[in-house]
């Protein structure tokens, strides 16, 4: 059985909030709306349109809470009693994204792309005795699975500044459809704060992150008993072990055109994540 976890990228907001203009525009654009009012206190926003890359990989836990099986058309009932199931899930996410500073402390997106996932599902059962009396049996067996499926989802970006400090809060939400009856659903929220300064004279920042990973659903789905040619309907509550994640990163701009972002952490229980995210502005 396939305990999928869910991975959505939510670093769509990894461009610029804001640094210091070294360098005049001639021509005010429309977007953001009061951007001239920040340029004018001398603060150099990014090309208000963003079309980026995002590549993410995830290995994590999965945590599952109850599994209920019912065959030929029955009600789905728990088998948790009888056999105790975790998985470890690698996940890898290819994304186009969309962005738009509407503010120039408000960024809104939007991304759709693609998911590989590979997990190991570790199936702990406890049989009844062979004989009256006897003791029960205990039986382990992992199952390796893969999985492919799509994703989209909408996201926004609130960031601020002071000096050369920031800060930026994201929020999105997305749906994947893996292939079971119902599509997953997740709401992701990180926190990040950091450090603008200049490589010579391009723009460079770096930071730390705190992300919470709302993924937890109910993976349902209808497959075929192998022994009568029935049907077995199945239910999982399931969602990442640890939903906390804590990273670093770093993002520079070689050109006013393109931004180039690496972030990286882990939950600090064995599971990790990198992204790498090249934006195109203008």
């Amino acid at each position: 059985m396939r305990i999928p976890l869910v991975a959505i990228v939510l670093f769509a907001a990894l461009s610029t909030p804001f640094v210091r203009a070294d360098e005049p525009t001639e021509k005010p654009p429309l977007l953001p709306c009061l951007g001239e009012e920040a340029r004018k206190r001398g603060i150099e926003l990014p090309a208000p349109f963003g079309i980026g890359l995002v590549y993410y990989h995830l290995d994590r836990a999965i945590q599952i809470d109850d599994v209920r099986i019912g065959r030929n058309g029955s009600a789905p009932a728990s088998v948790s009693d009888f056999a105790q199931l975790g998985s470890n899930s690698r996940v890898d996410n290819a994304n186009v994204k969309a962005d738009l500073w509407l503010l120039p402390f408000f960024n809104v997106y939007a991304i759709a792309g693609y998911i590989w996932n590979q997990s190991e599902t570790t199936i702990d059962a406890t049989l009844p005795p062979l004989l009256p009396g006897g003791s029960p049996r205990e039986r382990t067996l992992t199952v390796p699975t893969e999985m492919t499926g799509t994703v989209g989802g909408l996201g926004m970006t609130l960031a601020g500044g002071y000096g050369p400090l920031f800060f930026a809060a994201d929020v999105n939400a997305a749906r994947a459809d893996l292939g079971f009856d119902n599509e997953f659903k997740a709401v992701v929220t990180s926190v990040r704060g950091g450090w603008n300064g200049k490589a010579g004279s391009r723009p460079i920042r770096a930071w730390f992150n705190a992300t919470y990973w709302d993924t937890f659903a109910t993976a349902t789905g209808t497959v075929i008993d192998p022994d009568d040619g029935g049907t077995l309907k199945f239910e999982v509550d399931q969602g990442p072990a640890h939903p906390w994640t804590f990273g670093v990163g770093t993002a520079y701009s070689p050109t006013k055109w393109l931004d180039l972002a690496v972030d990286t952490g882990s939950d600090f229980n064995g599971g990790w994540y990198v992204a790498v995210v090249p934006v195109f502005r203008f």
